[in-house]
């Protein structure tokens, strides 16, 4: 066989790659895709092959007068001196996605696609729906058939039902749990939004609780150390602490001691910024410890945006390098400058970047922290109200 002359089989590769390149616009437009067309060039031998490979020319001919499979072959004649006139076969003509597929050996792939979109399509009638079914078909192509029945039965229910305002576990959907619609709510909102031009499933959520930790009993008196509420509900909470402490993790709020006149959150990472809306936060003098890594830095500076009064705690490169042994790989840095550091700040920031390293806040042995705390105004104390690091 020549080297330059295309096989029937490689032309399924051809074809095969078209389907790889063109589904997409065949899943938006059936109709139009049945008038696309892929035209192979089968490159026929030239005179010279011939002279030197006349057998293997010949056998490439003989497989294509062979040929029975989707499409056309269009033959030309080709006249050389040494040989006369021949019909050679120049190219495999394949018209419309039917024949494609199957010369791609993928027909029975196209029938099934067709099928699950035209069930999708008739969910709704928007122009938009036919493109957000073409758009996601990776991820619904690949749902086993019972899946695929939940799917049309959820896109339809929420379709019909756009504010039932009903939690996910109250949806009376045949066959649907929380995990389902969790594992697949990307795919479900893509189509809901190509049916009516919004991601919103009209359904409701469970609130965001936000943990407080009343380090201060005097704060509340009669109160739990420990509440959990809506930031709208902290906000109306009767309290003017004097210090509000921001921990990146939840972790580390809990394990807090007793400090006077102060109140300890879970910033909750890059949802610390809502706390901006509660007024005692606002008015107080807000100390921010986040983990010594990219990410911490940033949400410090995002947080610092806000609130300009806010000061860090363990954010330096005096803590990061004495407990170096401590930290571990960040596999995913941020990218983003942060512009409202300290020196000290930058410094510790540059030191991370540089290692690639970061430090969990919780991974600091903690009677480090507590001098720490005490070095920035927030003595901790005992129980009986004595200075737990001066022991006064």
């Amino acid at each position: 066989m020549t080297r330059n002359e295309i096989t029937p089989a490689q032309t399924r590769e051809r074809a095969h790659a078209a389907v790889r390149s063109r589904l997409r616009d065949w899943l938006t437009d059936p109709v139009a895709a049945q008038a696309d067309v892929l035209n192979i060039a089968l490159k026929p031998p030239t005179e010279r092959r011939l002279a030197t490979q006349s057998e293997s020319a010949r056998d490439w001919v003989r497989l294509w007068h062979e040929y029975h499979g989707p499409g056309a072959v269009d033959w030309e004649p080709r006249r050389w001196p040494s040989f006369g006139t021949q019909n050679v076969p120049v190219r495999l003509r394949l018209s419309g996605a039917d024949q494609i597929c199957r010369a791609a050996e993928q027909a029975t792939r196209w029938r099934r696609l067709l099928s699950r979109r035209e069930k999708l399509v008739a969910l709704g009638r928007s122009d938009g729906l036919p493109g957000a079914v073409a758009a996601t078909f990776p991820r619904w192509e690949t749902l086993d058939d019972d899946d695929f029945i939940r799917l049309i039965a959820t896109t339809d229910w929420l379709l019909k039902n756009p504010r039932s305002g009903l939690l996910i576990r109250q949806l009376p959907i045949e066959g649907v749990d929380t995990k389902w619609l969790r594992a697949h709510r990307r795919l479900v909102e893509n189509l809901v939004d190509g049916a009516r031009g919004s991601t919103d499933l009209g359904i409701g959520n469970l609130p965001s609780l936000r943990e407080i930790v009343l380090l201060d009993p005097a704060l509340l008196p009669g109160m739990p150390k420990v509440l959990a509420s809506t930031v709208a509900g902290l906000a109306e909470l009767p309290i003017t602490p004097s210090t509000v402490l921001i921990l990146e993790n939840r972790e580390g709020v809990h394990a807090l001691p007793p400090i006077p006149g102060t109140v300890a959150i879970a910033g909750g990472g890059n949802a610390v910024t809502d706390l901006t809306a509660i007024e005692w936060v606002r008015h107080a003098d807000i100390v921010y410890w986040g983990d010594l890594d990219t990410h911490g830095v940033v949400i410090l500076d995002r947080l610092r945006r806000r609130l300009p009064q806010v000061r860090s705690l363990l954010m330096d490169p005096a803590t990061f390098t004495r407990f170096r042994h401590l930290c571990v790989p960040e596999p995913a840095p941020a990218t983003e400058d942060p512009s409202t550091l300290t020196d000290t700040e930058f410094a510790a920031l540059l030191a991370i970047r540089a290692s690639g390293l970061r430090l969990e806040q919780e991974r600091i042995p903690w009677p480090y922290v507590l001098q720490q705390l005490a070095a920035a105004g927030l003595p901790v104390v005992h129980s009986d109200g004595s200075d737990l690091i001066a022991g006064n």
